[in-house]
């Protein structure tokens, strides 16, 4: 259930997008012509040892498959990083860094663990927001019956959207309120509404804040 929470939530038309939090791999180091040049192959894994001693999970691929091969495999798995190593990043002191949740940067190679541990809390944050921006694009307030402002019938709500209502009833209440809407119960909120309002079901006022959808 978790991993479908984690696809509905944050995948996109190129794969899933995990949050580095439950990513197996943090971070995909993808070493850059490393026959040509025979500092790459030890530089990468230097590099790979510093990320892994801060904590931070890691995997090189070292596969003999072009680049853009490594970079649909690990985008389509959701990989929060990947980071080219190649001749020119060495002469430069620098890499090529890519978030999956979009942009590309050329960082330093010294203080690799400050950066990629700030790009970590940055990828979250962003799939944090989108989540968020998502959820409140979802979730609209419960029509409810202009004169007495409990629920209506079935007919009144659609499919594919969450409702939020206020609720305050017992088992029956609740069983009432399904029989009538065609929706089911999904929880009640960790925050509750800003005021008193109307019980959906019994019209008792109250602050407890409710999600409501149609389950198939």
């Amino acid at each position: 259930r978790l991993l479908e929470a984690v696809v509905g939530m944050h995948g996109d038309d190129n794969g899933l997008i995990l949050p580095p939090s439950i990513a197996p791999h943090q971070v995909i180091l993808m070493p850059i012509a490393p026959h040509s040049d025979a500092k790459v192959a030890p530089t990468v894994g230097d590099i790979s040892a510093r990320l892994s001693s801060a904590g931070i999970r890691t995997k090189i691929d070292d596969r003999d498959v072009r680049p853009g091969v490594k970079h649909y495999d690990w985008e389509i798995r959701g990989a929060p990083i990947r980071i080219e190593i190649g001749p020119r990043d060495i002469s430069s002191g620098k890499c090529v860094v890519s978030l999956r949740t979009g942009g590309k940067s050329d960082e330093p190679l010294d203080g690799i663990v400050e950066t990629v541990t700030r790009l970590l809390d940055s990828v979250s944050d962003t799939l944090r927001i989108r989540a968020e921006e998502l959820n409140d694009s979802l979730v609209r307030p419960l029509p409810v019956d202009p004169t007495s402002g409990l629920a209506q019938s079935e007919n009144a709500y659609s499919d594919g959207t969450v409702y939020e209502l206020a609720f305050d009833g017992n088992d029956s209440d609740a069983e009432a309120l399904e029989k009538l809407t065609g929706l089911t119960l999904l929880g009640e909120c960790d925050e509750e509404l800003t005021n008193e309002v109307p019980c959906a079901i019994t019209g008792r006022l109250t602050s407890k804040r409710y999600h409501i959808a149609r389950m198939y």
